[in-house]
């Protein structure tokens, strides 16, 4: 009856054990905190073998920004027996950082005695990246632009509801762009570092917060002060940035580094308007301020002006976004909405003392162009204009205006601005069709349009965010799954999937493409090792060129497997050494993976290299098949293909196959597999039922 008893316990206890091995990030470790127990989950998570992590201490996780501090507290707490819970930055394998909130506990034997620690961990990547984009500027370390479009709105919103005043400050550093100019950027950045830390100083008692929203300006929140009060506390705060004593041998007002002021406080008991009307009104100020001579505050409260502001842009008196969106709302019929965005910011690279002519200039040659009525151009910010088109008839023409004069690089787009320097103003579009939602259409266009390949790559590649999508490979005779493509995607700040396109080039001139590499392998083996479904992995010759990297995937096949994976080795001229590609394939068969050659067509294609490969597939070039049924030459070439393929035993796949009529001409010409958006487009692997 005991034996019986015990067995039923011990069965429970085991499938316990296994829940918590395979659902929990848990290690136990000694007292020197050297691990001796990690579970099948952490590794998972984490990419390291068991191997790898035992006997090790946990700092093989650790990430080189972590601080130290925390550490110390964390080892001061457990040495006292005491449970220590907090946050922790660390690293997987692949080099992608991750957050964790982590408990570690005292871990006691049978005589009460402390033998180690056992850490119970979660992840809490994404909340910390999201506070981290949303709330602090990476350069001065206050809050940021995003957060102080909230804030402002928030704050505003509460005040008004208890009938407070409250007052906003908008600060620019005078002369910025020719400080930056004569001491150089490493210099002029820690001039705002000095500038933030200035401003920081009075972020208590009426004062909310202050923020950094520009490259030179930032913003100072204050509520339920008095206008004497809000005056003086702009007043010091432009005393004090010059005391600073910060030397600017290019200023025209003082031998310091100095700053203006627009500043406003409203009566939330009075006066009803927007957070954006509030806005308006102290960057009207600083403005004033500017043209002033510099160096002083403008605390100025024309409510009468409110009006104007409202719908008219400050610098070129053009209707502007709060107008815009008023009039999309008033639409009966389809409409043309073009968003136009300078490709730099001007702002940024000359400085407020050159904007203001070259979007003036701007403004009035794209107003010479805007000469029917039922099309208005609008000035959304410093550096973004709208044209709105609500008649159909007039779609094409400003199409081809937008085309042929707007966006070509040409004199017209020269402008003579400022200390006789000449400006290029350099335009991108996004274009949009519809009644509703067009602003949103346009901008997520434009946003794409502009997207700075490199610097997108690289935020995404350290936020972890090098994401697989999934495409399927079918078998010509049933038309089931062979298996799918796993395809390299970024996901970007705004939740937009961006292509190879944008940044595979970046990628790959870049010194940290091997990390990108093995972000997307290890993700796609989680994959793999959850469903077991077939997968094909891409990889190119710098890949397999690198030792590194070929010890990285050894290690991914002992810890998964690779019955299923098939890698598919991008055929370039850039192969070098095909012995190399030779003795990286006989590795891969060790763990029975399958080789296919991809884009087979496109660059050398040495037959007698190939043969030597032993490979699996041969996966026709999409630019190939894309012609068959309008070229006949290469309809020729495809077949010559198949026949080598189908006489060295090698199957074949043809890509980018979109269309029935492509379909039916690979299947007559012999293919064995087909791939393309006419069976599936790539997709997240929750489409496909692969998570």
């Amino acid at each position: 009856m005991f034996d019986v008893e015990f067995q039923k316990k011990d069965f429970l206890l085991k499938q316990k054990n296994r829940v918590i091995d395979e659902n929990i990030f848990m290690t136990v470790s000694d007292l020197g905190g050297r691990i001796t127990e990690i579970s099948k989950a952490y590794l998972n998570f984490t990419g390291y073998t068991k191997e790898e992590v035992i006997g090790k201490n946990h700092s093989i996780f650790r990430h080189e920004g972590a601080n130290p501090e925390i550490i110390k507290n964390l080892w001061e707490t457990i040495l006292a027996d005491q449970e220590w819970t907090g946050k922790l930055k660390n690293n997987k394998y692949s080099g992608e950082e991750y957050w964790i909130s982590t408990t570690i506990s005292p871990l006691y034997d049978i005589n009460n005695k402390k033998i180690g620690y056992t850490a119970m961990a979660e992840d809490i990547t994404n909340t910390k990246r999201l506070e981290s984009l949303s709330i602090t500027d990476s350069l001065t370390e206050i809050h940021n632009r995003r957060y102080f479009d909230y804030s402002l709105k928030r704050e505003f919103k509460s005040a008004t509801w208890r009938r407070e005043k409250f007052g906003l400050l908008i600060l620019d550093v005078d002369y910025f762009k020719d400080y930056n100019d004569f001491y150089g950027h490493v210099q002029g950045d820690k001039v705002l570092k000095l500038v933030a830390k200035e401003i920081n100083k009075y972020a208590k008692d009426v004062v909310e917060d202050v923020f950094r929203i520009g490259g030179e300006e930032f913003a100072v929140l204050i509520s339920n002060a008095s206008d004497g009060e809000v005056e003086r506390i702009a007043l010091d705060i432009v005393t004090n940035i010059e005391l600073l004593e910060i030397e600017h041998e290019k200023s025209e007002v003082s031998k310091f580094v100095t700053i203006s002021i627009g500043a406003v406080n409203i009566d939330g008991s009075k006066d009803t308007m927007s957070n954006e009307d509030l806005y308006n009104l102290a960057d009207n100020n600083l403005y004033k301020a500017k043209g002033g001579g510099r160096n002083r505050v403008v605390f100025n409260v024309d409510v009468d002006s409110i009006g104007t502001l409202k719908n008219l842009d400050v610098l070129t008196k053009l209707p502007n976004r709060q107008s815009l969106i008023q009039d999309l709302s008033t639409i009966q019929e389809e409409a043309m909405l073009i968003l136009l965005n300078q490709v730099n910011s001007i702002k940024d690279l000359y400085g407020l003392d050159a904007v203001s002519d070259i979007v003036s200039q701007k403004a009035k040659q794209l107003n010479e162009i805007i000469i029917d009525d039922s099309v208005t151009l609008y000035s959304l910010n410093m550096q973004e204009f709208a044209i709105l088109v609500t008649k159909r008839a007039l779609f094409e023409k400003y199409l081809s205006l937008l085309k042929y004069s707007v966006l070509p690089n040409s004199d017209e787009n020269v402008y003579y601005a400022y200390d006789d320097n000449y400006f290029i103003s350099d335009f991108t579009a996004g274009v949009s069709y519809g009644i509703l939602n067009i602003f949103n259409h346009s901008d997520t266009v434009l946003q794409k349009a502009t997207l700075n390949r490199l610097r997108v790559y690289k935020k995404a590649l350290h936020s972890g965010n090098v994401i697989p999508y999934f495409q399927p490979i079918i078998d010509v005779k049933d038309n089931s799954i062979l298996k799918y493509e796993a395809l390299a995607r970024l996901l970007t700040d705004t939740g937009e999937i961006a292509s190879p396109y944008y940044f595979l080039d970046s990628a790959k001139q870049d010194n940290t493409f091997e990390f990108f590499t093995r972000q997307m392998m290890q993700k796609i083996f989680n994959i793999y090792a959850k469903k077991k479904t077939d997968i094909s992995i891409n990889i190119t010759y710098e890949n397999i060129s690198s030792d590194s990297m070929q010890h990285y995937i050894r290690n991914r096949l002992e810890k998964y497997g690779g019955d299923g994976i098939t890698f598919e080795i991008v055929e370039s001229e850039e192969i070098e050494d095909y012995k190399l590609i030779e003795d990286f394939v006989l590795m891969l068969k060790e763990y029975n993976c399958k080789v296919s050659i991809d884009d087979f067509g496109s660059g050398y294609s040495n037959f007698t290299n190939i043969i030597k490969l032993n490979i699996d597939y041969i996966k026709l070039d999409g630019s190939l098949i894309e012609k068959l049924n309008v070229d006949k030459n290469v309809e020729h070439m495809i077949t010559a293909l198949l026949s080598f393929a189908k006489n060295a035993n090698i199957k074949t796949i043809a890509e980018f196959v979109s269309t029935k009529e492509l379909d039916e001409k690979v299947r007559a010409l012999g293919v064995d597999y087909i791939q393309g958006y006419l069976y599936g487009e790539p997709k997240s692997p929750e489409h496909y039922g692969l998570v």
